[in-house]
């Protein structure tokens, strides 16, 4: 049954599928139905009687009745019972998956089975959507729920059914396709993006045990939407450690033994899955701590202003914690060219623990969690370097979580750092994390760009701290004799920092390059621990313009794939020709990539007319050289000159 199963589906996971054999509740109105002749000869439960499309609100109902009572369970392990509503949302029968009668941009399935059972939305043509779907069956009734907005919202769509049994992967009996319908979609506003704006609940089993998560919705122009008016869905990540009710409040049950043993709690709004999730875990105690928003555009930080005698909002303010960091975002969002949690909102959170071996030093994902010690009065965070001489942010830790959430969402970095060795692996893993970190300290001190001097020199002394120990372990590792199998992700950041003092940032971003685009798999297969560290040296060779074999080979130690190398180098070379690197811009002052009116208002602020001297900081704007901002460096500021938006001219690099 080639049409219930295709070869050129995308298969959409949901990260909970929720499989319900119960009552069917039906409160939507009916947008669309069908009626399919009775076919004696095959199973009754695939033998489609009636099938219909109800919505409520933001939500679709899929619903089919066949001529016998549908199975929960069938014989065998690997036997499925699919049923299925192609649906194709643009209307037209030559795009999408062809069918009989139309061609499908999404396959909704019901699936009952042991090791393949719920309820799927297939993405089969170019419209964004897919996911899971809840799933339900009742005697001869069978429907799955989904969000309106895992279809693609349409205003109107055309549809049909059909069903098969299969036993050994062989279809033994079938409906076969249905004819159509229209389903013309009621007035609905989509969610455009969920945001639990609670990212972290402590809690305590001896109290306060529960807690109120807190969720905006909100349109496609950024307007807040009435939550009352979306069905939203409440998911833990581990139910044992706490739940969470339909209301989203949450109650820990169990307190956490290693450290990622917390509950994240996730919710969707019809359909719509949040950008973000809320950390939920338990103390020992009640700690009695409130916290407080730090936001910048796609970063915010969620801490306590003061804690154990310590004020971190001081700290926070003084040394611009979250202007900083949305810096190092965007800095790592140009070096990888990814978009992580679909854009959303990234926060990080002070995850406060009075039990040692459960607090956290820094963890990736959404919300980014930071750990304090409460047991301990200093030296006990990796938010803050809790000295008390010198209490400084831990800017390492930060943009090094930062650069793991801007890496894994490369599909082709993902299969780079998930060859046949572990090791090398979380090598590759975390050193790469760590040049992200580094790409944001050199774009920070390149282009101060507003930051305050404490930041910016904090940034640079701390970061350049950690340079020089990765340089000195490369040393290290050289002197032992450059054994491969002892390449850790430190060694790995020290050759990093050697080939920036040979080849410049170009290098830094053009690696980066062969990991794009994004959603492509690589073009090379990576089935060897040999394979993984050629990539990369010729990931490196392709940037450099000349073959580096021999150096990777004789002082790192790598293992060079000499065969194939070609297919590598070509593929790098390709990739990087496709992404080309653009140096920055000499009047670029915002760093933005364009030179537009926020520029020319701090060249206007220096602009002193003939023969005045500047004083302080205008210096960068004295273009000709000749000790005043006048009318020639206007009109070489204005030859460069490119508008908001528009590509900048690389006449006007550095």
């Amino acid at each position: 049954m080639s049409s219930l199963i295709p070869a050129n589906v995308r298969y959409m996971w949901a990260s909970s599928i929720i499989l319900a054999f119960a009552s069917a509740v039906s409160g939507g109105q009916v947008i669309g139905q069908l009626t399919d002749p009775e076919q004696p000869a095959e199973a009754a439960f695939v033998d489609i009687l009636s099938a219909w499309v109800e919505q409520d609100g933001g939500l679709l109902t899929f619903v089919i009745e066949t001529r016998g009572e549908i199975p929960t369970s069938l014989a065998e392990p690997e036997d499925h019972l699919t049923i299925i509503w192609l649906v194709d949302t643009d209307n037209n029968p030559l795009t999408g998956q062809p069918h009989q009668h139309i061609g499908s941009e999404f396959n909704v399935r019901a699936v009952i089975s042991e090791m393949y059972g719920g309820g799927f939305v297939d993405v089969t043509g170019t419209v964004a959507g897919g996911g899971g779907g809840t799933l339900t069956v009742v005697g001869n009734r069978i429907q799955i729920t989904i969000g309106l907005g895992q279809i693609g919202t349409p205003a109107a769509f055309r549809w049909s059914c059909d069903a098969c049994l299969a036993i050994a992967n062989v279809c033994v009996s079938a409906n076969r396709e249905t004819g159509t319908a229209l389903a013309s979609v009621l007035p609905f506003t989509p969610p455009a993006r969920v945001t639990i704006v609670t990212p972290f609940l402590p809690l305590c089993p001896t109290g306060p045990a529960t807690g109120q998560l807190e969720v905006e919705i909100r349109d496609a122009a950024g307007n807040l939407l009435p939550t009352g008016d979306y069905h939203l869905a409440f998911t833990s990540s581990d139910e044992a450690t706490a739940t969470v009710d339909a209301a989203g409040v949450a109650t820990i049950h169990t307190f956490p033994t290693p450290e990622h043993h917390v509950s994240y709690v996730q919710v969707s709004a019809d359909g719509v899955q949040s950008d973000n999730a809320a950390v939920v875990r338990s103390t020992l105690t009640d700690l009695g701590l409130s916290y407080q928003m730090y936001p910048a555009e796609h970063i915010a930080f969620y801490l306590p202003p003061t804690i154990q005698g310590v004020d971190l909002d001081a700290i926070t303010t003084a040394y611009e914690v979250p202007g900083a960091t949305e810096r190092a975002y965007v800095a790592e969002q140009t070096l990888t060219d990814v978009r992580p949690f679909n854009g959303g909102l990234q926060y990080f959170i002070l995850e406060v623990s009075d039990h040692e071996p459960t607090t956290p030093c820094g963890i990736s994902g959404n919300p980014m969690r930071l750990g304090w010690f409460w047991g301990k009065t200093e030296h006990n965070s990796c938010y803050i370097i809790n000295a008390p001489e010198h209490r400084t942010p831990q800017w390492f830790v930060i943009f090094h979580e930062v650069g793991h959430n801007f890496t894994w969402p490369s599909w082709s970095f993902g299969q780079f750092c998930s060859g046949p060795s572990p090791a090398h692996n979380a090598t590759y893993s975390e050193g790469l994390a760590s040049l992200a970190a580094m790409w944001a300290h050199h774009s920070i001190v390149s282009c101060p760009a507003g930051l305050g001097s404490l930041a910016v020199s904090d940034i640079d002394a701390r970061l350049s701290g950690c340079m020089s120990f990765f340089r000195q372990t490369l040393s290290d590792y050289r002197t032992a004799g450059a054994d491969y199998a002892a390449f850790d992700a430190n060694v790995l950041d020290g050759l990093l920092c050697e080939l920036f003092d040979a080849y410049g940032p170009r290098v830094w971003y053009e690696l980066f390059s062969t990991f794009t685009p994004t959603n492509r798999p690589l073009p090379c297969v990576i089935d060897s621990e040999e394979k993984q560290a050629t990539w990369f040296a010729a990931a490196i060779s392709a940037s450099a313009g000349e073959d580096l074999r021999g150096l990777f080979a004789g002082r790192y130690g790598f293992p060079i794939d000499d065969a194939s190398w070609p297919e590598m180098l070509a593929a790098a070379q390709t990739r990087i020709a496709a992404r080309p690197w653009r140096p920055p811009l000499s009047f670029d002052w915002d760093c933005d990539g364009d030179v537009d009116l926020d520029d020319f208002a701090v060249f206007h602020a220096c602009f002193s007319g003939p023969a005045v001297a500047y004083s302080g900081d205008c210096a960068k704007a004295d273009f000709d050289h000749d000790a005043d901002v006048d009318q020639s460096d206007f009109g070489i500021f204005q030859r460069c000159y490119s508008g908001a938006g528009k590509p900048a001219d690389p006449n006007c690099a550095t």
